[in-house]
């Protein structure tokens, strides 16, 4: 399953709006089976902060696991983010 993280706007920057995104992907997109991996797909976002992606990552790992990862992606404020996370 792929979500479009752009769905949750340009600009994702803070905690409260990565606890809102990750309510939403929770109620909104449900994995057809057990074993189905949850890509987090970057496409047309603009900047990333680490603040909002570790609510949204922490939110869908605490149900779905391993299963939940970042698709490749060029977005450098992705890239660091993940690295302050200690992700990448």
């Amino acid at each position: 399953m792929v979500i479009a993280v752009s769905k949750f706007g340009k600009m994702l920057i803070s905690r409260p709006a990565g606890k809102e995104a990750v309510s939403v992907m929770l109620s909104s997109f449900k994995p057809q089976l057990d074993t189905e991996v949850i890509d987090l797909d970057f496409t047309d976002v603009n900047v990333v902060t680490p603040a909002w992606l570790d609510e949204v990552l922490n939110g869908l790992k605490s149900v779905y696991g391993d299963r939940v990862r970042c698709r490749y992606s060029n977005n450098l404020s992705l890239k660091e983010s993940l690295k302050f996370l200690q992700l990448g």
